[in-house]
């Protein structure tokens, strides 16, 4: 104890500052002559990343005025505030008191600051109690642990994260010394007993223990035990899930929590082995079971003899087992979803999906096997696609992706209608915090759907992100500060998605036509007839058609082949044969330009989703690899959409074209050799003689001329012989599968 603090010496304040943990300082003088002493800021850890002694400090005690500054977080104040922070609490007499104005007026502190003083001065008692129960000094560090006083209560500390990683509140736990003093009180007939855990601060909203690491992790599992220290050896002794506990046994498990587990497709329930924790157990387990009907729950019987009171935390620290063999041996499937059995899969093709999507969807073969592909690569670390559905307005393209989309998980489907240009980046459901603290937008394997017509700036605000050019794709935001001031904010999108863009505006800017793949429904009247009586069937009997549907083997097993190809974590894929691959794009490639290297990866996308479908049999050395079957079957598909595709023209634009302008004016041709083009007039006449109506002429001018001319598919130009007529002049036709330029033609 210093004798005199208005007179302090260096020694004492050294010896001071050693007894609570700080050896490392500096001795400097300031502007004034005055002796300062600089040591690691103790109040928000603003040393914490020195690497070596020598290095900057930059908390500074003045040994004349016995105050103190960091000049990192700002702290500030004098010797009896600093005795305070470290927990000394004993009165001075009259003349050792110091003004304490400067305390009485000083902002309280947040939970996390204090929690994290505590946990930085926490000494080796406390790490002693903490190893002796199995938890290791890195245990200690990482969640935190320490030993210190709230609201009168003290005790061991257990710092409650939220899911932004923030200290939301802490648990206090009686000390081996509290827990003795209370049964030497009760033997002498005093009751004095005091509950073994209090939260702090009082009233606090309780988290699901863990949520924090939930928020950051993908997986389809997650652990469930019975208290914070059992997670903590749980985490610490190997378990890769997520770990969560509510802290007060199955018992006191809230209804929010479990629906925040409804991504989850393994639920495994570990609870003390004790009959309250047998009656917990069942309890928990059909409450889950009930409010995630999707998923798979799982009793961990730890192995211990019947009669014998233990929990996870004995079965990790006396060594009954590994992480691994705590699911491999002692799990078992208890209620919910049976779990995948994989054994019923069997090598499937296109043709295969394309019958069970026929269910729901009639005709559309190579648009809905695209969509189903590119929402099964949703699944791996960077394959995912990006599609535009482009066709007039019901025309079926939404009904068609969301039709696909309800075979994959709902927990992973977004579908938005009206969508606002930066809604993705503010979206509170993508929302994450990294470990600096800083705020990102996470679209890690989500399937996002727009539906309707999407606003263009949206596009383009995306391009980066649709691109795929880096798994961080950084952005800015302008928000509104403090007094209505505009701030800039910066940030990143995680991860990649598979976007789906539903439009009726056929005019699609080059960026995004390069960057998607451009489909267009089925509009033929063969088509339209089917759909008609998919709806009449559906609309009869609403409750009858879906049992029928739910009831159907092929398709529940198509969508436990999805959760299976979920689970396995893909992350690449590898094509077998790369010379085949390479034979087999360029025979079906019209002609190479500038944007044949995206075509390239589109291409191999597909290969790469009929592989994944196959995954059980595509496994070689732990990878998933691409077959030569698979690339034959990427080719019955690209076949049909790679002139579309090389040209960045809609289907239904292209089909237009090749079904109407080019028949028209073949036909004209044979009449006379001399004709270069068509009137629109003409191009009427044709299209009504082969349909009994008009094309939409307002539709003609606006989006399909200039897209084919911009595509330079056709011309369109004054007839030289009559000032007064524009020519459609077709420029490119199709007789053989490939696009070929008429005037090299002819």
């Amino acid at each position: 104890m210093v004798s005199n603090p208005a007179n302090m010496n260096e020694g004492e304040f050294i010896s001071y500052l050693s007894n609570h943990g700080i050896s490392d300082t500096e001795k400097k003088k300031n502007g004034k002559g005055e002796t300062e002493i600089y040591f690691p800021c103790p109040f928000n850890g603003c040393d914490d990343d020195r690497r070596t002694r020598g290095e900057e400090l930059h908390c500074s005690f003045n040994l004349s005025s016995c105050t103190y500054h960091c000049f990192k977080c700002g702290e500030d104040g004098n010797y009896v505030t600093l005795r305070k922070f470290f927990g000394d609490y004993e009165e001075y007499d009259a003349e050792h008191k110091m003004n304490r104005m400067s305390i009485e007026n000083k902002p309280e502190r947040s939970i996390e600051q204090t929690a994290r003083s505590i946990h930085r001065k926490t000494r080796e008692v406390v790490r002693s109690y903490f190893n002796g129960r199995g938890i290791n000094n890195d245990s200690i560090d990482r969640f935190m642990l320490g030993i210190g006083e709230f609201g009168g209560r003290h005790g061991f500390m257990i710092p409650i994260f939220d899911k932004l990683g923030n200290v939301a509140y802490v648990k206090l736990r009686r000390t081996p010394e509290d827990e003795a003093a209370e049964v030497m009180a009760e033997a002498m007939g005093r009751n004095n007993q005091t509950p073994k855990y209090i939260v702090y601060p009082t009233g606090s909203k309780l988290l699901l223990v863990g949520e924090d690491q939930l928020a950051k992790s993908s997986s389809s599992d997650v652990l469930i035990c019975e208290g914070e220290l059992d997670r903590i050896i749980a985490i610490q002794d190997g378990v890769k899930m997520p770990v969560v506990t509510g802290g007060g046994g199955a018992q006191t498990f809230k209804d929010e929590w479990i629906d925040s587990l409804k991504s989850i497709r393994n639920i495994y329930l570990c609870m003390d082995k004790d009959e309250a924790g047998e009656n917990g157990f069942k309890k928990l387990a059909q409450r889950l079971s009930d409010r995630i009907p999707t998923a798979s729950i799982y009793k961990i019987s730890l192995p211990f003899k019947d009669g014998t009171h233990a929990d996870l935390t004995d079965y990790f620290t006396k060594k009954y087992g590994t992480a691994d063999e705590l699911f491999s041996k002692y799990a078992k499937y208890y209620c919910g979803a049976k779990p995948i059995d994989v054994s019923q899969f069997r090598e499937i093709t296109i043709d295969d999906i394309a019958r069970v999507l026929d269910l729901t969807i009639k005709g559309n073969y190579e648009n809905k096997i695209i969509v189903f592909l590119a929402m099964l690569l949703t699944y791996t670390e960077k394959l995912q696609l990006n599609i535009i559905m482009n066709a007039e307005s019901s025309s079926g393209k939404t009904y068609l992706v969301n039709e696909i989309s309800h075979l994959f998980p709902e927990q992973d489907v977004y579908s938005y209608g009206n969508t606002s240009p930066t809604a993705p980046y503010y979206n509170e459901k993508f929302k994450k915090v990294d470990k600096d603290k800083i705020e990102y937008t996470d679209l890690e394997r989500k399937i996002l759907i727009f539906e309707d017509q999407p606003n263009p700036q949206l596009l383009a605000n995306l391009r980066s992100f649709l691109s795929h050019d880096s798994k961080k794709t950084p952005f800015m935001l302008t928000n509104k500060g403090k007094g209505g001031k505009n701030t800039a904010q910066d940030s990143y999108i995680l991860g990649f998605s598979s976007v789906f863009f539903c439009s009726a505006n056929l005019r699609i800017d080059e960026q995004e036509r390069t960057r998607s793949f451009i489909l267009s429904p089925e509009n033929t009247e063969e088509a339209i007839r089917a759909s008609v009586d998919v709806s009449i069937t559906r609309d009869k009997n609403e409750q009858a058609y879906q049992d029928w549907l739910d009831g159907n083997e092929e398709r529940n097993n198509l969508k436990d082949r999805i959760l299976y190809i979920k689970n396995l974590g893909v992350k690449y894929i590898d094509i077998g044969d790369d010379e085949y691959l390479k034979a087999r794009f360029y025979e079906n490639l019209p002609f190479v330009t500038s944007g044949t290297r995206r075509k390239v990866r589109q291409f191999m996308a597909l290969v790469k989703g009929i592989a994944l479908l196959n995954a059980p049999f595509r496994m070689v050395d732990g990878k998933i690899v691409a077959t030569n079957d698979d690339i034959d079957e990427a080719v019955k598909l690209w076949g049909v959409i790679k002139e579309g595709m090389s040209y960045g023209v809609a289907p239904e634009i292209l089909n237009f074209y090749k079904a109407y302008i080019l028949q028209a004016f073949l036909a004209k041709k044979e009449l006379d050799e001399t004709a270069k083009g068509i009137t629109q007039d003409e191009l009427s006449t044709y299209h009504y003689d082969k349909t009994r109506h008009t094309p939409n002429f307002d539709m003609l001018k606006k989006v399909y001329i200039p897209t084919l001319k911009r595509a330079k598919i056709i011309k369109y130009e004054r007839d030289e012989d009559n000032g007064q007529r524009w020519l459609i002049i077709p420029l490119v036709f199709f007789d053989d599968n490939s696009g070929v330029d008429m005037e090299e033609k002819n």
